[in-house]
């Protein structure tokens, strides 16, 4: 059997397709898991004495050997719900899920030598915002004054400090699933109610930052050495000068050129989180500073080759493609 690049991902993951259409072009072997159809559609058998790992996919009426797969492109990964099963209880479901849960760990780990382009436990690891600062502090990338505390005394201290002028955010990634609906919660400015009200800082850790004034924010797309840099004009309307994805407007996005020492340290981070690709999110302040934010080591780009024609699933496709050979 030829060697094949297999995408780990789920039915609704737009971004994907654009990864498929560019396999595709290039006329490589690949495999689309998404892994919500496990155990529905898609059948397993691991046999540990034999070495034996494949999927069965009963509708293309095919099997995968994961002894063949070459390199792996991680995307949004879900486990099935089950709501098929209706003679169980709720308790019983979730049990059930999270035995499918442990099934793709074990996909992953089966995976784990292949090329990943991003490896499932580097991302994780990526993830950790506190960990991202620690880092880009040390390339030397300009980081926003902050603070993570839940002692009223120190919020106050840091709040007065920049004249009542911080942010608050999540310190993971603002992604709210709940059974009946899903929300974000955005970075936005400190209300003078929460500052004031001790026992709620007390009761739990707030992530606050000084609230750096800005001409625009970037959105930097790095794959191996390669970067692409959007320029997102946020201050156009109120509603998105704080937080851009809170934009209600369609907001202009422009091509923007990096100097060179800000894009090495954009490359030299994502080498030194353990990735292949990254979407580091900058601004670019009232005085021409380039400040880092954050990382988001699995980040969203299809947008940005629809928009501004970055070549971003041609340049992730080679970078698969290499790892098989």
């Amino acid at each position: 059997m030829m060697k094949m690049i297999i995408i780990l991902t789920n039915k609704a993951d737009v971004t994907s397709d654009f990864v498929v259409r560019e396999l595709r072009n290039q006329r490589l072997e690949y495999y689309r898991l998404n892994t919500e159809d496990i155990p529905q559609k898609i059948d397993v058998i691991f046999s540990i004495e034999d070495d034996k790992f494949v999927l069965v996919d009963k509708i293309k009426n095919i099997q995968i050997d994961l002894s063949q797969i070459s390199a792996v492109y991680f995307r949004r990964a879900q486990v099935a719900g089950l709501k098929y099963l209706d003679e169980i209880s709720e308790q019983e479901r979730e049990y059930l899920r999270g035995e499918l849960a442990y099934l793709l760990e074990g996909i992953y780990k089966i995976l784990e030598n292949r090329c990943w382009l991003n490896n499932i436990y580097k991302i994780r690891e990526a993830e950790n915002k506190i960990y991202q600062l620690q880092m880009a502090r040390e390339l030397g990338f300009i980081i926003p004054t902050s603070l993570i505390t839940n002692i009223p005394e120190t919020v106050i201290s840091m709040v007065n400090r920049y004249n009542k002028d911080c942010i608050i955010k999540p310190i993971k990634s603002g992604n709210v699933d709940i059974k009946t609906s899903s929300k974000i919660i955005f970075t936005s400015q400190i209300e003078k109610d929460f500052y004031e009200d001790k026992t709620r800082i007390a009761d739990f850790p707030v992530y606050l930052q000084e609230n750096i004034h800005k001409r625009y924010d970037l959105r930097c797309i790095v794959i191996g050495k390669q970067v692409y840099c959007a320029q997102i004009e946020s201050q156009e309307y109120e509603d998105s000068k704080i937080d851009w994805r809170r934009g209600k407007s369609f907001l202009k996005h422009i091509k923007h050129e990096l100097p060179n020492a800000i894009k090495e340290k954009c490359i030299e981070m994502t080498k030194k989180l353990g990735l292949k690709y990254s979407a580091i999110d900058l601004i670019l302040d009232n005085t021409g500073k380039y400040i880092f934010l954050e990382c988001n080591p699995n980040g969203q780009w299809a947008w940005l080759e629809i928009r501004l024609g970055f070549p971003i699933s041609k340049e992730i496709v080679n970078l698969l493609s290499e790892g098989s050979r």
